[in-house]
């Protein structure tokens, strides 16, 4: 058994010291860069694994910088919600070696050490939001994901996509005042920034304030989630950012505004001082009409990625809608979709990145007949794809029929229709895109010469496609993983 508590401060003082060193090591050689990067992230996986054992044997256990205690200490908490870093290392090492041939293909030599910098520091940010137990650190982290995230997507230096994070970067800016003005309340009225603390000093807080506390936080982290109608900011940033950066904010860093709600609602159901029935109400319907309209956008779009991006906003729509029922199957479901999806929409946004890697074409018109000479990266796209419609037996199925069976546990049997209605039209715009890659004529012939990408490019989109299936068939496993967190989130306000 791990009881080495500095393991919990190592995870990310290890990274982020290592991605601020990154230009230094690398001298400007992009491969060094990349070897660097890779190291560093393996070191911090196997950190991350041990953490994971330890939670899984002892519970949820903190660890506290320098000896001081609530409320001028810092802490870091590490419970099963905090596994999310899980998927954060897995997804981080293989963006990397999926990075390795295509930055040298897409960003100028100059800029590749400062690309694996900007990275480490994102996936790193995403580790501190993740296991942080105070809302300034929280803050903090946020903004330097933001801040790489920016930058990441603006990278290759061309108009359109300076452009993208410019307007990235507004909608990022706001979403920070309103989670900064939020945690101010919070510390106004409690006189603490740990949120454990803050949960045992809110009874008896005026309820006005409390409200416009917990609200301006859950908009602000619904911006960073890109929940529609918030999402205005993520097509353009997501369809136009390198693959393997597509495939890491897409699959890891809207969840950020996830797992900031869900540290609201622990604060919240774990003071009692609030009645949080009417937003997880507002949570429910905005969550439906993000899958339906995510959907619905994605269905018009014949550029791959950008219709990958759409999908998002509905696959968010989903974990949303689980947290607002407020229920154990629906918490466990959306729980679990923040894990699921993530692998799934990284197999997408990899295949996505061989393609146009490989042809230089990006719409379903021009990539028609693809799957003849890039079998390997079609076919991992298509197991994406039923995965990401939910059917049986891939990663997708289990954690929306669980939210499924959370909106029946609300007694909201409507919120399970509109489940499926979304599922429908996600197979739609799927079905298009598998029609196009397989039984469709090429618009160019040329495009039957092509070969699969590298083996670095090719191999990381096969092991995610697997990983899609595996969690199909091995669903139970985080399902019964997570089912304690939730218990003891929904236990302090009596439901189930």
């Amino acid at each position: 058994m791990i009881t080495w508590p500095p393991l919990l401060a190592l995870l990310i003082a290890i990274p982020m010291t290592s991605a601020v060193l990154t230009p230094a090591v690398a001298r400007g050689n992009g491969n060094r860069a990349f070897w660097w990067a890779l190291g560093v992230m393996s070191v911090a996986s196997v950190i991350a694994t041990m953490l994971i054992a330890r939670v899984s044997q002892e519970g949820p256990f903190s660890y506290v910088v320098g000896g001081w205690v609530a409320p001028y200490g810092i802490e870091l908490h590490f419970d099963e919600f905090s596994a999310a870093i899980a998927i954060i290392c897995l997804l981080g090492l293989l963006a990397i070696v999926y990075s390795k041939d295509y930055v040298a293909h897409a960003i100028a030599e100059p800029r590749i050490p400062y690309y694996y910098t900007l990275l480490l520091l994102n996936l790193v940010a995403m580790m501190g939001f993740t296991v942080t137990g105070d809302l300034f650190n929280l803050f903090v982290f946020m903004e330097i994901l933001s801040l790489s995230g920016y930058a990441l997507v603006a990278v290759s230096g061309e108009r359109i996509a300076e452009m993208a994070a410019f307007k990235y970067l507004v909608m990022g800016a706001v979403s920070s005042l309103m989670v900064l003005f939020g945690i101010g309340l919070l510390y106004a009225l409690t006189g603490s920034l740990n949120m454990a603390d803050i949960a045992t000093r809110l009874e008896g807080a005026p309820s006005a304030p409390l409200a416009v506390a917990f609200a301006v936080l859950t908009l602000g982290f619904m911006v960073k989630a890109a929940l529609f109608p918030l999402h205005i900011w993520l097509p353009d940033a997501h369809a136009i950012a390198p693959s393997p950066i597509s495939a890491v904010l897409s699959g890891l860093v809207v969840k950020v505004g996830i797992i900031g709600m869900l540290r609201v609602y622990q604060i919240a159901y774990g003071s009692g001082a609030i009645d949080m029935s009417g937003l997880n109400l507002v949570l429910m319907w905005l969550g439906a009409i993000s899958i339906v309209m995510g959907a619905f956008f994605a269905v018009f779009q014949d550029d791959i990625k950008m219709m990958l991006a759409y999908s998002t906003i509905s696959n968010i729509g989903y974990i949303v809608m689980g947290l607002g029922l407020a229920s154990t199957y629906g918490l466990i479901g959306a729980s679990v979709h923040v894990f699921n999806h993530a692998l799934i929409k990284a197999t997408l946004f990899f295949g996505a990145g061989a393609l146009i890697y490989r042809t230089g074409k990006r719409t379903l018109t021009d990539l028609a007949g693809v799957g003849r000479s890039m079998p390997f990266t079609v076919a991992a796209i298509s197991i994406g794809a039923i995965s990401i419609v939910g059917m049986p037996p891939t990663a997708g199925f289990l954690c929306k029929w669980y939210i499924a069976l959370g909106a029946m546990q609300a007694g909201h049997p409507f919120f399970a229709f509109a489940l499926v209605f979304g599922a429908l039209f996600i197979f739609i715009y799927y079905i298009r895109m598998v029609n196009a890659f397989y039984f469709q004529q090429p618009k160019d012939p040329a495009i039957l010469e092509v070969k699969e990408a590298p083996a670095t490019m090719l191999v990381p989109t096969l092991i995610l496609a697997t990983l899609c299936l595996v969690m199909g068939v091995l669903g139970r496993v985080p399902l019964s993983f997570i089912e304690p967190a939730v218990n003891r989130l929904l236990a302090t306000v009596g439901g189930g």
